[in-house]
């Protein structure tokens, strides 16, 4: 045990060495609230040494845990057995009523029979399976601290947690009482709860040579929710109006139901994303319910014929088919928010959900009186739904927002989604990212002052913070705002996971993703982010487990499934599973463009020069990837460069440095075109203007202040460093950098030619590098 300050508001938790990693689940979610735990994996027990500590922590401590288990019945003499006995010791000179035993069983082992102390017998077992807390558990943990007594009965076991009321684990629906847990912390601890055992990964040892069926080092991440009396999955609504262009609008009615749905705290409902799979299924309602996780499907149409819409909906209890609501709404179309908060409202009614005057005055809310308004801000979620985030989808989105609110000058939503997707466009860099961050800036100060407590707004103004200044303070605090109005919502925990990964707390971020994705089991975008934070930290068997989910949920997309194979090789080195993956493509998937571009990008991984080239010359650029011309063009010359044909390089740059440098003079500080024009300047012969911009583009975002692109921006300057010459400065990097989160596969080092120059792979000190297990450890 670690030397501790006796603190009689400490937890001591005893548990047998095989049990060790349980127990540090419990230990580690419990200090992430605060609780001051004594636990050490690492240290060597006995001796005087330890037995004089262990008896003085076992005297001080406020809470004695012992760790249950089949192992602890099995072992007759122990060290456990003595720490037992020291706190059963202590239990008999305790007053009645006083806490002091909380045993916590993390297996099937049963109260009867076990082979405890009499004390533990009389104290009431919490069961946690294989050591995953409860938020009820630490936050009881917690209060039997403060000195709250309980009858002498030990920690009650809490029930089983549902998942009506507050499922998302953020914001709690009741009032608050003086000295309870904050509303925002439910959620905190359930990202801690649920991430702890996934973050567990430092110190093993690398992976083999191949990963042909690998097992991630965690479960899968996610599995069927338990099913709640109030759950509820809304299926996309049947478009039934004659102007099949009107798909946009059915579907955004669908999302503003759903969306309203979820501002009800007693009802867990299913996201958007993970409904989206089952449009035109054939599947049965008992089937999807159980899928889904749900009690209740509700189906729905939308029919739309000039200023009228007819909505009709039927609510199902889907394992007796039993129709339990049904009811259609016949409205002019300037009465559809009206339309959305009825059906709302008697769908609460008929699960029998008691509506706040808060919950009431949020589903009364009317975001537009300009029909047309509504249908550009429609249609800019539509973009963003069936386009993603790329360059293309956000400047259409920008467009059909702005015509929005030109329209409706008090459209409040429409304002911070304004300010959210120019946000975005500035942190990604895009040219006139100056200009997108000053239009943010007047879209959400006008939206705040529209309406400051609409979740929209403040979703937004997180966004804003985030995106347009990484102000990762100001943006958790309005994300946490928006989790005691939606306590349903997944979107919660991927933002904070978003925040906490650049603020270098990636246990955190692991947990609160992973707690994303099990809420939102069929979102891409936020298994994508789970992606990253995997391989951000060198856990390639859950990288590949969580690119094979993608897969799943893309089974038609080249792109993802070449990621899948390419992982192996990440990994171990593997070639053999991207071999066989561009073997089962037929001739057209190999000659379409996103065929060539995945050949090609395959080509310099694994430096094939004259596939290159050959690639090159019949696929000079690819948009699909969203990465401009001048960008594709720098990065192509270089490989020319590399392989010594420094014509061939020039000719493929072109006027793209000129280009560069006007776009920098617009745009001193954006970090792309800085190390973009680096790379154009080492092949023009100036290395001291490559270091320079090198220089400038890291110090424009350093780690301390974005540890997720700190270090990358850090890496291509090492790249370009040892491409200029100064293998001292490149190697130094590359040895720094290898023990963060976020900036490199070795494997992939050992083979990429094209950024590791000749002298440097020559270089007795980088072969140790590549060398050295430690750097191919995974890092958290």
């Amino acid at each position: 045990m670690p030397d501790h300050t006796p603190s009689a508001r400490a937890v001591f938790l005893s548990y047998a060495r095989e049990d060790a990693e349980p127990a540090k689940r419990i230990a580690e979610a419990l200090r992430g609230f605060g609780v001051e735990v004594w636990f050490d994996m690492s240290e060597l027990r006995g001796g005087d040494q330890w037995d004089q500590k262990i008896r003085g922590q076992i005297k001080a401590c406020g809470l004695f845990i012992p760790v249950i288990s089949a192992t602890t019945q099995a072992r007759d003499e122990a060290y456990f057995r003595l720490e037992w006995k020291l706190a059963d010791d202590r239990s008999h000179l305790m007053a009645s009523g006083k806490a002091f035993i909380v045993p916590v069983v993390i297996d099937d082992t049963p109260e009867a029979g076990a082979a405890v102390p009499e004390s533990f017998g009389r104290a009431q077992w919490t069961r946690l399976p294989a050591g995953a807390p409860t938020p009820q558990f630490v936050e009881q943990v917690k209060r039997l601290l403060s000195g709250e007594k309980d009858g002498g009965r030990g920690l009650r076991t809490p029930p089983a947690p549902t998942q009506t009321g507050n499922p998302a684990g953020f914001g709690d629906p009741a009032p608050q009482k003086k000295k309870a847990i904050p509303g925002w912390t439910w959620g905190a601890l359930t990202a801690v709860v649920v991430g702890v055992a996934v973050a567990l990964g430092v110190g093993r040892k690398p992976e083999p040579a191949a990963l042909p069926e690998p097992k991630p080092q965690t479960p899968e991440p996610v599995r069927p929710p338990s099913v709640a009396d109030k759950s509820v999955a809304v299926l996309p609504f049947t478009n039934m109006s004659e102007e099949k262009d009107s798909a946009f609008f059915t579907d955004g009615m669908h999302e503003d139901i759903l969306t309203n749905l979820a501002l009800i705290r007693e009802l867990r409902v299913v996201s958007r994303t993970s409904v989206m799979a089952y449009r035109a299924t054939t599947k049965p309602m008992r089937q999807i319910a159980q899928e889904l996780g749900v009690t209740y499907i509700l189906e729905g149409s939308v029919r739309r014929s000039g200023n009228k819409v007819r909505v009709t909906g039927q609510l199902i209890h889907a394992a007796t088919d039993e129709h339990v609501w049904a009811q259609s709404f016949d409205r002019d179309i300037t009465d559809v928010f009206a339309i959305q908060a009825e059906l709302s409202s008697q769908i609460a009614g008929a699960l029998k959900a008691a509506l706040s005057p808060e919950e009431k005055a949020l589903l009364a809310r009317k975001p537009t009186e300009n029909p047309a308004a509504y249908d550009f801000f429609l249609r800019s979620r539509d973009i963003s739904n069936r386009e993603g985030a790329t360059a293309a989808a956000r400047k259409k989105r920008i467009a059909l927002l702005q015509s929005a609110v030109d329209l409706d000058p008090a459209f409040a939503q429409g304002w911070g989604e304004l300010a959210s997707a120019c946000a975005f466009a500035y942190f990604g860099n895009l040219v006139g990212s100056e200009e997108y961050l000053a239009r943010a800036k007047a879209a959400i100060e006008r939206a705040v002052q529209l309406a400051p407590e609409d979740p929209e707004v403040i979703s937004s103004l997180g966004t804003y913070h985030y995106y347009g200044y990484r102000d990762y303070d100001r943006a958790t605090e309005q994300y946490l705002k928006l989790a005691r109005l939606q306590p349903n919502a997944p979107t919660v925990f991927n933002s904070l996971g978003l925040i906490q990964r650049r603020q270098g707390r990636w246990a955190e971020s692991l947990a609160n993703t992973r707690r994303a994705c099990e809420l939102d089991p069929a979102n891409i975008g936020y298994l994508r982010n789970l992606l990253a934070t995997y391989q951000s930290g060198r856990r390639w068997p859950d990288v590949i487990a969580t690119q094979r989910r993608i897969v799943a949920l893309l089974p038609d997309n080249l792109t993802e499934g070449y990621m899948l194979a390419q992982s192996h090789f990440w990994a171990t080195g593997s070639r053999r599973e991207t071999e066989a993956f561009f073997a089962a493509l037929t001739p057209d998937q190999l000659n379409s463009p996103e065929g060539i571009e995945l050949r090609s990008n395959w080509a310099k991984l694994t430096s094939n020069t004259a596939e290159i080239f050959r690639l090159d010359r019949l696929q000079p650029f690819y948009d699909a990837n969203g990465s401009p011309h001048v960008e594709q063009a720098v990065y192509a010359a270089l490989y020319y460069f590399q392989a010594g044909d420094r014509a061939g390089a020039l000719a493929r740059l072109a006027e793209h440095p000129a280009e560069l440098r006007r776009l920098l003079e617009a745009e001193p500080r954006n970090g792309r075109l800085l190390i973009t024009l680096a790379a154009a300047e080492l092949i023009l012969g100036r290395p001291e203007e490559t270091r320079r911009l090198a220089d400038q583009c890291v110090a424009l975002m350093p780690e301390s202040r974005d540890a997720s692109d700190g270090p990358r921006w850090a890496l291509q300057r090492a790249f370009l460093y040892g491409l200029t010459g100064d293998q001292e400065v490149a190697l130094a990097e590359l040895t720094r950098l290898a023990r963060l989160p976020g900036t490199m596969s070795l494997e992939r080092l050992k083979l990429e030619q094209t950024y590791v120059s000749p002298a440097l792979r020559q270089d007795p000190r980088f072969q140790a590098f590549l060398a050295d297990p430690k750097n191919y450890a995974p890092l958290f």
